[in-house]
């Protein structure tokens, strides 16, 4: 009746939203085998909670299902993947031209990252005509459900949906030639509620009971039904197989290897084969993958009876899988079982030192994930960790967090020994995050810096670059200009191999430094550097590649050109960067420069005005104090029209009596090119499109007051 339901819908969307044991996987399983369209499933993994990696299976499950480019395989492989840029179209592309087919996303609640739900609704935004995306998860997912129930794309499946019904319970009875009753089918259902992992259990504690009293069984045990179940499914087994089933279960999913090394059985394989047979709640995913899952409410009380059966064990069989993922490269995996054992020393200084490697590779929600492992106390115990913290949130979009981790990291008590996240100490690296972050202000950021390149003085790595980075940038912003520029262009040199972010932010910054020298030429030939090897590099737009378009816009202004469209985007990357004052500063009065310079008045006090706003809780910004002050003063004279030239300002006078331009011409004794000149710079001044804007924006200015 279900599946015949499910056949039926053609939304774009379908939810089937229930707790554990409602039977969402086999209802989906029988849709699929019905489904006369090509269909893929993919089951969701906490490990998968981060855009690329998510991205990265979406992209194989879809391969399945519609023509999807290799390239966007490879696009994902590159240290910051380009997701806005080039891998999302690219998803988008292979879309448009697929034909009609099921996707089905199993374990939704496992996902709990903002971006990563912000790509499935990217992906249930693009579906082809007829495409549909089926979602299977315990909670509702954070997507727009009420617009597009309202709009009619969303169909749910929800728990009273799933639930048996009398007539239903008596059917799977009679299935398994178990003859009940009708007042036994009325209690049965009247106690279960209709809650298919109930009913299955209670058929199979049948085995040895006669069907009328269950009921009453049910009904008299204290410890309550899931635990009774367990009892009376759990105990019918071998002795072997309860054992096997006890300590397996602290996995998920179960593969081969580890459940191999956890109950120290070599047939492991073969007994998880013959239990899915069994139907003993267990299931295989597709082949050849041979990996099996417990169906979850029977692995939460498997890992119960476990503690209850063997106190201690639960930790030491952690403890194996934790040494045979940690020995098999599966860190998601390896610090999961590390800190469910109590081992949160090991735990902390796998993820403090492997953080650096996932964010050269793009994977920031993974590096995220690892540390909300952690308590916010065993974080704070740990200064590795706790710089982790600070490093891994302060380039994060939360607001709060970030601040909250990046001052934690910044005032951590720390010594000289090594860093584990690869600096040349922990001093090293809490310098170096504090000269990136500069909360104190760019004094302070200077000394941090220069103190941190004499740590960080050993050429050839990662470190030694940043720290040349972020002290070319301090120098520059404390006024020392020519001497900003060695550190720099040791960082655009070295970090070609050693840090390629790094190496963008160089390039970028010595552009704006060959700015203020007055040096266009030059500047522009940065620019052009960066962006080749943002092209090269494949990476998406990101913190370091803002000193670039900071210059781009300076250079495009500088040309004759309106920036102020390229402004705003540049903002929505701005926006972004949490607890990095200085770069928030820089980029609001440079933005503004290039507004003024180009006539796009309006956009330009947008962004003085926020610079004034930073300035008043960052008060020690070093050159950009006076140059978001120049930049107010030119908005004020600007407003006062002392920007126009008397001709042009001859020419605005007589804009709002509708004569033409020729008519103008001879009322002021000039040619009408001559006059067209005027308008130009007119309108550019005032930030005009028209003759219409122009009047308007001189009358709030009033320069039109007599007019």
């Amino acid at each position: 009746m279900l599946v015949s339901s499910l056949l039926g819908l053609d939304q774009r969307v379908v939810l089937l939203s229930a707790p554990a044991g409602y039977g969402k996987t086999i209802a989906l399983s029988q849709w699929l085998a019905a489904y006369p369209r090509p269909a893929s499933w993919l089951y969701l993994e906490a490990d998968d909670d981060d855009p690329v990696v998510l991205l990265t299976y979406l992209a194989l499950a879809l391969a399945a299902v519609a023509p999807v480019d290799d390239e966007l395989l490879e696009l994902l492989r590159l240290p910051a993947p380009p997701l806005n840029e080039r891998v999302l179209p690219s998803l988008a592309t292979a879309l448009a031209t697929a034909p009609p087919f099921l996707l089905v996303l199993e374990d939704c609640e496992l996902m709990t990252g903002d971006h990563s739900w912000a790509m499935v609704e990217f992906l249930a935004e693009h579906l082809p005509p007829g495409g549909q995306l089926a979602l299977s998860s315990r909670t509702d997912p954070p997507l727009p459900l009420p617009r597009w129930r309202a709009a009619g794309e969303l169909a749910e499946i929800r728990a009273e949906r799933l639930a048996f019904d009398r007539g239903e319970i008596a059917s799977l009875l009679a299935e398994h030639e178990i003859d009940a009753d009708e007042e036994t089918l009325d209690a049965l259902t009247a106690v279960t509620g209709g809650w298919p992992v109930a009913v299955y259990l209670s058929m199979l504690a049948a085995r040895d009971a006669r069907p009328e009293e269950l009921p009453g069984r049910l009904r008299a045990n204290g410890r309550g039904i899931e635990e009774y179940f367990v009892a009376e499914v759990l105990d019918r087994e071998p002795a072997d197989v309860q054992e096997f089933l006890l300590r397996s279960a602290i996995l998920d999913p179960l593969e081969p290897g580890p459940v191999q090394a956890v109950t120290g059985r070599v047939d492991a394989p073969g007994l998880l084969a013959g239990l899915a047979r069994a139907n003993l709640f267990v299931s295989a995913d597709e082949e050849p993958y041979e990996i099996y899952r417990y169906q979850e409410l029977f692995a939460d009380l498997l890992r119960t009876e476990l503690q209850r059966r063997h106190p201690g064990e639960k930790a030491r069989l952690h403890a194996v899988a934790a040494a045979w993922f940690q020995e098999h490269g599966d860190l998601d995996q390896t610090i999961r079982h590390f800190v469910a054992g109590g081992r949160i020393d090991d735990a902390a200084d796998l993820a403090a030192s492997s953080w650096p490697r996932l964010w050269r590779r793009g994977q920031q929600e993974t590096a995220r994930r690892w540390l909300r492992a952690f308590t916010d106390e065993q974080v704070l115990d740990r200064p590795g960790l706790t710089l982790a913290a600070g490093w891994v949130y302060s380039a994060g979009a939360d607001v709060t967090l970030g601040w909250r981790w990046a001052l934690a990291a910044c005032n951590v008590r720390v010594g000289d020994e090594p860093s584990p996240d690869g600096a040349s100490s922990l001093r090293s690296s809490q310098l170096l995050l504090r000269a990136t972050i500069a909360p104190d202000g760019v004094t302070r950021m200077r000394a941090d810096a220069e103190e941190a390149a004499r740590l960080e003085s050993r050429p050839g790595t990662s470190w030694h670059v940043d720290a040349q980075m972020i002290l070319g940038v301090a120098r520059w912003l404390t006024g020392a200009r020519r001497r900003a520029e060695h550190p720099l262009e040791l960082a655009a040199t070295q970090g070609v191999v050693f840090n390629q972010s790094s190496e963008l932010s160089a390039l970028g910054s010595l552009a704006l430094v060959a700015i203020d020298e007055g040096d266009w030429a030059r500047a522009a030939e940065h620019v052009a550097r960066a962006r080749a090897r943002l092209a090269e590099l494949g990476f998406g737009t990101m913190r370091r590649s803002l000193p670039m378009l900071f210059a781009e816009a300076l250079l495009g202004a500088h040309g004759g050109e309106r920036v102020g469209e390229l402004t705003a985007d540049i903002g929505l990357v701005i926006d972004e960067m949490v607890p990095h004052p200085w770069l928030v500063l820089t980029g609001q009065v440079l933005l503004g420069e290039a507004c003024v310079t180009c006539g796009d008045l309006t956009v330009a006090r947008r962004w003085s005005a926020q610079a004034d706003q930073t300035l008043t809780t960052y008060p020690d910004a070093g050159i950009l104090r006076g140059r978001a002050q120049r930049l107010s003063q030119a908005l004020e004279r600007a407003a006062h029209g002392e920007s126009l030239t008397p001709a042009e300002r001859r020419v605005l006078v007589l804009l709002p009596t509708h004569l033409s331009e020729g008519r103008i011409a001879e009322e002021l004794s000039v040619s009408p090119n001559t006059v067209k000149t005027h308008l130009r710079g007119v309108y550019r001044k005032l930030g005009a499109a028209n003759r219409a804007e122009a009047v308007e924006r001189a009358r709030e200015l009033g320069l039109l007051k007599d007019v």
